[in-house]
């Protein structure tokens, strides 16, 4: 790596570091505010006050770090240009592709820990956190707060989810629905939480437990249990299609399960669309790059910081909202998923690009 390579990308480096510590702070400050009420009523452990935002700093660093590196895409070509150091670079016949190449190979770098972290990191960290809040905090009372019931039929059984965790072997606010053969209800078991013991077998948590007279529905027993093993028949494993989020799993169990699906005659299209997001996510730090140093190159010396942000958000207003547009026409089935996931990268890809070549003219 030449000189010059080196002084620009430690520049870029620098200019990295800050601004995604201002980010993070901010980011961790406003989920700080959201979820402090939380911890207060709750009276967590001064342990989960840390614990908590540690467990989610992966996502936040994630979710920042394309917006960061457009800020410092901009700061760096800014700073070159103000201190009239770029002026002097392209006198002496370097030109604006060579001075932008340290600038692509850091963004390289930095898309491929952000694919490591999209494919494994921050599902992980979304997880645990996730975790943390629901089951050591807000307790029981995670279960009433408004979710999709996650459910589906086994045998003569409906079994209903509020959240499930099958990394920890735990699911939360569990109901189970038995009938007879005329699909008349005869029993009803409801538990705060499940327990994975071994092969199918789970431990409920004070479970409420009513029985039916099929022909008229009415209650013919009730019982409460602040223990019961009931038989699932389903390990921690055959869990994963419980998640209300496809992009809670991290790769591996998206492809297990998208494989699970299409066996089961399901349609897999949302878990499909959300593995090729996350490859495309990836990219954006390379897509920010060739679209920040046109603009910063065209300002000169007027590139301020502030500008920059201005400008930011605008880029970053527009990728995202052709990034919403076509995930959800990937979820619909109008664009096929491989499509769907890229489609915004190409269109500003090629933004980019028109603009870099541009601003060699």
């Amino acid at each position: 790596m030449s000189t010059l390579d080196r002084y620009v990308l430690n520049a870029f480096t620098r200019n990295l570091a800050l601004v995604l510590l201002i980010l993070v702070s901010l980011y961790s400050l406003v989920e700080f505010l959201e979820t402090v009420d939380d911890f207060i009523e709750h009276q967590a452990a001064l342990k989960y006050y840390l614990l908590y935002p540690l467990h989610h700093l992966p996502v936040m660093i994630a979710n920042t770090l394309p917006m960061a590196v457009l800020l410092a895409t901009f700061a760096t070509i800014g700073g070159l240009s103000r201190s009239n150091q770029l002026t002097a670079m392209l006198c002496g016949g370097i030109s604006f592709s060579r001075i932008s190449r340290p600038l692509f190979l850091g963004s390289l770098i930095l898309a491929l820990l952000l694919m490591i972290a999209n494919l494994w990191l921050t599902p992980w960290s979304t997880r645990e956190s996730n975790y943390i809040k629901r089951t050591e905090i807000t307790g029981q009372d995670s279960q009433q707060l408004s979710s999709k019931d996650l459910y589906f039929r086994d045998d003569n059984r409906i079994i209903s989810i509020n959240h499930a965790f099958p990394a920890k072997g735990v699911v939360l606010g569990l109901t189970i629905v038995e009938f007879d053969d005329k699909f008349m209800p005869v029993k009803r078991i409801q538990a705060e939480k499940a327990e994975h013991v071994n092969k199918s077998q789970w431990q409920l948590k004070n479970a409420v437990i009513w029985g039916f007279i099929p022909e008229t529905r009415a209650v013919a027993s009730f019982d409460q249990q602040a223990e019961l093993l009931i038989d699932l028949k389903r390990q921690p494993s055959e869990m994963l299609q419980l998640w209300d989020r496809p992009e809670d799993l991290t790769v591996n169990e998206l492809l297990h399960l998208t494989k699970k699906l299409q066996s089961e005659g399901y349609d897999p299209k949302a878990y499909q669309v959300e593995m090729h997001m996350r490859f495309a996510r990836a990219a954006v730090p390379i897509i920010m790059v060739l679209v920040g140093m046109p603009f910063a190159l065209q300002r000169g010396r007027n590139a301020s910081f502030s500008l920059g942000i201005i400008i930011s958000l605008v880029i970053f207003v527009v990728y995202f909202i052709l990034y919403a547009i076509f995930a959800v026409f990937g979820a619909i089935a109008v664009l096929p998923p491989l499509i769907a996931a890229w489609a915004a990268n190409v269109l500003m890809a090629l933004i980019g690009t028109w603009l870099f070549l541009r601003a060699q003219d």
